[in-house]
């Protein structure tokens, strides 16, 4: 969805806008409103959850103290606030999983892309992290496209389900 990889064939649609048909540099500019949450967390081990969650922002150029308030106010949501100054291998897979979230969101995206966000956590975990995602949609009116194979996930939080085959929707409510 966000061209990472090229289709062979058809459109992506985001905003109306064909991504396939943006040149590089305009493709650039619309990633940044589509965050990402990786199956693997994907986060930098040698820094800090603030540093993981302000890296965004950093590579814009963005003003400290404005850096400085949005990871505060992120930190907060994903209620790890108590663990901004600790390092990836200090916190649990529930807890990674939740500043790779916040990382996701920091740059205010108006979609979010989850890649099996939630398949290599433990079923209590993911019960959380799911509820997370949700208050995502309802409190910050995020979209999220979430890739699972768990259906009992899609009935969980999803407003809409498709179920795919061999690249063609073969079922959607």
């Amino acid at each position: 969805i966000n061209m990472l990889e090229k289709p062979d064939s058809g459109q992506v649609l985001f905003e109306g806008e064909d991504l396939s048909l943006l040149s590089q540099k305009n493709l650039r500019k619309k990633r940044q409103q589509i965050g990402m949450i990786f199956q693997h967390f994907n986060l930098f081990e040698q820094k800090t959850v603030r540093d993981n969650i302000a890296y965004p922002l950093k590579l814009h150029n963005k003003d400290k103290a404005a850096i400085t308030k949005r990871v505060d106010e992120l930190l907060g949501f994903v209620e790890l606030s108590h663990k901004a100054n600790a390092y990836p291998s200090e916190l649990s897979g529930g807890q990674k999983q939740r500043v790779a979230i916040a990382r996701s969101l920091v740059t205010s995206p108006k979609l979010l892309l989850s890649d099996e966000g939630t398949s290599a956590l433990d079923p209590a975990t993911s019960i959380l992290i799911l509820d997370l995602l949700r208050r995502t949609v309802d409190e910050l009116h995020i979209s999220i496209v979430m890739i699972t194979h768990q259906m009992e996930v899609a009935r969980r939080i999803c407003d809409h389900v498709a179920v795919m085959e061999d690249g063609e929707i073969i079922e959607q409510n």
